[in-house]
């Protein structure tokens, strides 16, 4: 929203109500506009990525924390 700001830990809520504490691969296509999980999947391979992944055990796939992508939001917002 134009002249809406939000500090990081708006943000951090905003995020976790939505997708909660781990985001999967879809849910970074879509905030970080990847046309595809694959891109997403092509990003991180490449190391350009803007936010980590890890994977946890009894979970398949990777997964973000939602604290690091709000972060990254807000430093995207700065610059």
């Amino acid at each position: 929203m134009p002249g809406h700001k939000t500090t990081e830990n708006q943000c951090i809520d905003i995020i976790r109500s939505k997708y909660g504490e781990l985001l999967t691969l879809e849910e970074l296509a879509d905030i970080f506009k990847y046309k595809t999980v694959g891109a997403v999947r092509k990003a991180h391979s490449r190391g350009t990525l803007p936010v980590a992944l890890y994977r946890f055990e009894n979970k398949n796939g990777f997964f973000a924390k939602a604290e690091e992508v709000a972060k990254t939001i807000e430093e995207m917002r700065i610059v």
